[in-house]
């Protein structure tokens, strides 16, 4: 993927689709979050937060849920049954 970040959307290039995608704060703090290693739900959700500077739970469920969602429907990420065994 090649990313661009202006203020709080991100503009993310993806060459297997040839498909540009503009993503908001929260969507684009995910991907950089699983750009350093494979987290499961619960420490994504947290390392999102923390990248996104609000405190723990305040993220809200049904919105973090919903955009891991659209990022897997997209191909940008992949869920796994494990997330220790990718690294």
């Amino acid at each position: 993927m090649i990313w661009e970040n202006w203020d709080d959307l991100f503009v993310v290039y993806q060459p297997s689709s040839a498909e540009t995608h503009v993503f908001n704060e929260t969507t684009g703090s995910i991907l950089e979050c699983l750009g350093e290693s494979a987290l499961s739900a619960d420490e994504l959700k947290n390392q999102t937060e923390a990248a996104l500077g609000v405190s723990q739970s305040e993220l809200d469920d049904t919105d973090f849920a919903f955009a891991l969602q659209r990022l897997e429907e997209l191909g940008l990420i992949e869920r796994l049954d494990d997330p220790s065994a990718a690294q």
